[in-house]
């Protein structure tokens, strides 16, 4: 029996596997896991949301959305920041007035959490004693808490943020009532594929068929709908998947902002102008638009004030200022750094981006190299300070580059700028905070990026967890 959260984050870690790779993906242990729990997933509808980047941000302000029409909503993101807890958060209009707390937020009190791993234990020790093939992993563990926590709520709707790729994903259980593809980037190209093509085919597997009796009497609509910003090659692929299941599939780049006027959905809404006013800087339009076609498709009706309300609050952890000048964000991967140089360019500290010191580190297998030379090109980058996380991730320890790796790669680019090793992180950002406030700080930022594990370990010098 546990009694505390170190108890039980120190049991869920022991889950992870020592080496991830395409072995650990796969449904058959979540949907063992999930009957023997008695299917919690079947109480809610659901929207799932996949893709490379933005997903979170995405599946986030969904979840807002649907909140502002009076609706309990449960929102399952990955991975946390520093609480576990922050999985598995829920929205409900009742609340919603009242002042967010950074990390807590409404995510589940540790109380709760410790409550419910005390009763899945039993159901996981039976499962190792018994069918030790089908042990389930630290995510697939988390992704059932949500939904049991979910289940028990009593929530209307979840919108649940897919893990690694989608077709073997554990998220990809349930059927919701509506898919969204962010987009499709070259990541995790060990475990999904080394094209375009094939990560596209692993993401469009969440696009599901709504029923099997429905698919022999309806050819043409018996699909869940897709909402995507895929493009090129990757659109072609979800276009055919999409068709294959007799999903309508909604592009935002045919549908976008700039196109609002031949989008029947916003022709009787708003004009392009207004969405965009009501838009806030730190909000990615990306992710915006997707959140709003995926409420339109549901048949809610769009006001001014449900989208000025949905995205008045910050997705922590992403475009965030987290203190006057101190930008933390947890891209990690070159599509997400280029999110990053856009939002910086439309932010309200760009005019104080003169000197920029950057503090960075990196998962291992991402593409940090391209990550690097794009924020050094297009910023105007004085310092910086390579650093590495020790935070356990999903797949394993130890699972950033080396802070030295980092510092030689930026030497043997001849990048006229200092550059500093620090391998504990906190020391890192202490020091750029010190670099700008010696200097003139209305001129200077510090940004801290490459990693949410990184932000994680970051945020912490400005807000202790409540365990």
């Amino acid at each position: 029996m546990f009694t505390n959260y170190v108890q039980v984050r120190d049991w869920l870690e022991s889950f992870i596997p020592l080496v991830y790779g395409k072995e650990e993906l796969g449904l058959a242990r979540i949907e063992n896991l999930i009957n023997k729990l008695g299917n919690p997933q079947k109480s809610f509808k659901s929207v799932l949301v996949g893709g490379t980047a933005g997903k979170g941000s995405t599946a986030f302000y969904v979840s807002r959305l649907l909140e502002e029409y009076g609706l309990k909503v449960g929102l399952h993101i990955s991975p946390h920041l520093i609480y576990i807890g922050e999985r598995m958060q829920i929205f409900q209009s009742q609340i919603s007035n009242l002042k967010s707390q950074r990390l807590k937020g409404n995510a589940i009190p540790v109380k709760r959490l410790v409550g419910l791993v005390n009763e899945i234990k039993p159901v996981i020790d039976d499962i190792k004693s018994k069918q030790p093939e089908l042990l389930p992993s630290y995510f697939e563990i988390l992704v059932a808490l949500s939904f049991l926590y979910f289940a028990k709520e009593k929530v209307d709707w979840a919108v649940v943020e897919v893990g690694l790729g989608g077709r073997l994903d554990a998220t990809n259980i349930l059927v919701p009532e509506i898919s969204v593809i962010t987009n499709v980037g070259l990541d995790h190209t060990e475990i999904l594929g080394d094209t375009i093509e094939k990560i596209a085919l692993e993401k469009a597997g969440i696009i599901k068929i709504r029923n099997k009796k429905q698919e022999t009497r309806n050819k043409e609509s018996y699909g869940v709908p897709v909402v995507t910003g895929a493009r090129g090659k990757a659109l072609k692929v979800i276009e055919k998947e999409a068709k294959t299941r007799g999903s309508e599939l909604i592009n935002i780049y045919t549908q976008g902002f700039g196109n609002v006027g031949k989008l029947d959905l916003f022709r009787s809404v708003f004009k392009p102008k207004d969405l965009n006013s009501h838009i806030p800087y730190y909000v990615n339009s990306e992710c915006a638009l997707l959140a709003l076609l995926v409420v339109l498709e549901l048949k809610m009706p769009l006001s001014k004030e449900t989208i000025k309300n949905a995205f008045s609050q910050k997705f922590i952890g992403r475009f965030e200022e987290i203190d006057n000048g101190i930008i933390v964000d947890g891209a990690h991967n070159p599509d997400k750094i280029r999110a990053l140089l856009e939002f910086l360019r439309r932010s309200n500290v760009k005019s104080k981006m003169s000197k920029v010191v950057l503090v960075i580190a990196f998962k291992k297998g991402k593409n940090w190299q391209e990550m690097i030379d794009l924020l050094v090109k297009n910023l105007s980058v004085k310092k910086i300070i390579a650093t590495q996380y020790f935070a356990v991730t999903d797949t394993g320890k130890g699972s950033a580059v080396e802070a030295d790796e980092i510092a030689k790669y930026l030497r043997i680019k001849k990048y006229e700028l200092r550059i500093k090793v620090r391998k504990n992180s906190q020391e890192a950002v202490f020091e750029a905070v010190k670099e700008i406030n010696k200097k003139q700080k209305e001129k200077s930022i510090v940004l801290v990026t490459g990693s949410l594990y990184l932000v994680g370990e970051a945020s912490t010098l400005w807000k202790l967890p409540d365990f």
